[in-house]
């Protein structure tokens, strides 16, 4: 078995999750040889503990896709600032406005490093059954948390192409070339695999273990897997799981806003992972997307890559549950006044408080308005707004890599998860409780008893702002076939503020995009890399490409 390069990889650099607690700290050997990871069930949990890393390399805290960290970059409510090709959002923006989507290479595919991943997890299972020595339960753990992570890599990778080929066990020169099965058929076997995680995985771990895989985790991850799936009773099923635990293990915190600045996990918590000493984020998420104010004035090394557009600002209700609307001249003469919390708590503004100082998005400000598409890196808003979520107002040296938790799937999503699989199965009255569960937190009233469609509606706009910057809203316009309307040919908005003489502003809404997105039908279904084709003849390519 062609594995002692994987494991030896794994084995010398499973600190990755270390510092979180002690049954992740190797112990220091000069080398390793291939027995060695099966020689122990301490040795085979350091070659578990390389499985867990996607969860946060797919997050705001890793750069996955076009080098980036948040990819609702490529959607309606966040835009990327740079003006150039390449890393800091420029390719993010060569997606949005030319598609740059192609067999040859996808900056929203992964596809190589996915099923590299995959084989490292069936070399694993097949060295569990054939040389670990030790009980079978222990072994059946084991499995569970290699077979969560590979449906994982696989929702991956069928969230963007739909039908790929199924390598379910370690298939040698003879067995290479596979044809793709049905999407249909890919959705059974991510099921099949979260299925057999849930049941052999524990409610909960000992405090040493926290941060493994739990039952709860895969359930609260299976419930988003099926809505991509369209498996409506599944979805409300998975979800079922997780919401009898509410009050036990899960819940949903009082105030919105702290969800996003734990330094561990909390009960909204339902899939997440730890950040803990040597181990930080992968980027300085904190310097890269924080107000230009936040920089002495001489410094240039300011990134504000990304930032919020007027159509997400607009989208967040009054205090009172109504629509904000410009037409309005209470809301217009004070556009951010009287909002509901969560605007409050992810979206900086002009006027707003931050750092023990006031955020100037208006022109000429310490925070100040740039056009778009003027500078190559413009290092501030070209929307007139600045993303507070997911920032650490307390960080004061940006040079210090974060360690803030991420909640790759929170109590709230399982809620929402819920009320949309319930709605899509005509269950609109049993929806309504889930979903007015997170709007009574955010402070707005219950929804009313109403039809499927306009439900449906309904939970789509809160999907958009309870879940905003937090990488789903662009899947979800792709899974609900909106992506085409939402973006094709569309243009994104933000607010220009002039300060006028007696301290008053005038607000200007303009076009922050200066040229039309690209979205083509064909893009629902993502591309096979030219090269699975070239080296796998029996791979034929997606329709229409």
């Amino acid at each position: 078995m062609k594995t002692i390069n994987n494991i030896l990889t794994i084995l010398v650099s499973a600190f990755i999750l270390s510092a979180c607690s002690d049954f992740l700290d190797p112990e220091p050997r000069a080398q390793y040889t291939e027995m060695d990871a099966w020689s122990s069930v301490d040795n085979t949990y350091l070659y578990i503990n390389g499985f867990y890393k996607p969860i946060y390399e797919y997050g705001p805290y890793g750069v996955k896709y076009a080098g980036v960290s948040l990819t609702d970059g490529f959607s309606d409510i966040l835009r990327y600032s740079a003006n150039v090709m390449g890393g800091s959002g420029g390719d993010v923006n060569k997606v949005v406005y030319t598609g740059n989507i192609s067999p040859q290479g996808n900056p929203l595919s992964d596809y190589t490093y996915e099923y590299n991943r995959i084989r490292r997890i069936n070399e694993f299972l097949y060295g569990l059954k054939t040389y670990a020595k030790y009980g079978d339960q222990e072994k059946l753990i084991m499995e569970a948390q290699a077979r969560f992570f590979r449906a994982y890599l696989y929702f991956m990778l069928v969230r963007g192409h739909g039908s790929v080929v199924i390598r379910d066990y370690i298939d040698g020169p003879n067995e290479a070339f596979k044809e793709r099965s049905p999407e249909s058929a890919c959705w059974d076997f991510i099921e099949s695999d979260l299925d057999f995680a849930a049941e052999n995985l524990p409610d909960t771990w000992p405090k040493k273990d926290l941060g493994r895989i739990t039952k709860g985790a895969v359930y609260g991850f299976k419930s988003r897997a099926m809505l991509y799936a369209k498996r409506w009773d599944k979805a409300a099923e998975a979800a079922a799981k997780v919401v009898a635990k509410e009050g036990e293990l899960y819940d949903l915190m009082p105030n919105y806003a702290d969800v996003f600045n734990q330094p561990d996990f909390c009960k909204e918590t339902v899939l997440g992972y730890r950040f803990h000493g040597q181990l930080t984020h992968s980027t300085l998420f904190d310097k890269q997307y924080s107000p230009k104010g936040d920089f002495p004035e001489t410094n240039t090394d300011g990134k504000c890559l990304a930032v919020p557009t007027q159509e997400l600002v607009d989208s967040y209700r009054m205090a009172d549950g109504s629509s904000f609307d410009w037409n309005n001249p209470t809301h217009a003469a004070n556009p951010y006044k009287n909002r509901e919390p969560r605007f409050y708590a992810s979206i900086l503004y002009n006027g707003a408080t931050w750092k023990g100082r006031t955020i100037e998005t208006f022109v000429g400000g310490k925070d100040g308005f740039k056009p778009f598409d003027i500078e190559a890196y413009p290092n501030a808003t070209t929307t007139g707004y600045y993303i507070r979520k997911l920032l650490n107002e307390s960080v004061k040296d940006m040079t210090v890599k974060g360690t803030t938790c991420w909640n790759e799937v929170r109590y709230a999503e399982v809620l929402l998860n819920q009320a949309e699989a319930l709605n899509e199965m005509g269950k609109t009255a049993e929806a309504l409780i889930p979903l007015n569960k997170v709007r009574s937190r955010a402070k707005l009233p219950a929804v009313s008893p109403t039809s499927q469609e306009s439900l449906r509606n309904i939970i789509r706009e809160e999907r958009k702002i309870e879940l905003a910057f937090e990488g789903q809203r662009y899947w979800d316009l792709r899974r609900w076939n909106m992506a085409l309307e939402v973006l094709g040919g569309k243009r994104m908005h933000g607010m220009k503020i002039t300060k006028q003489a007696d301290g008053t502003f005038n607000y200007q809404i303009i076009d922050c995009d200066g040229k039309d997105r690209h979205f083509e039908e064909r893009y629902y279904q993502f591309p096979i890399p030219a090269s699975e084709i070239k080296n796998n003849p029996k791979c034929k390519q997606i329709d229409k490409w």
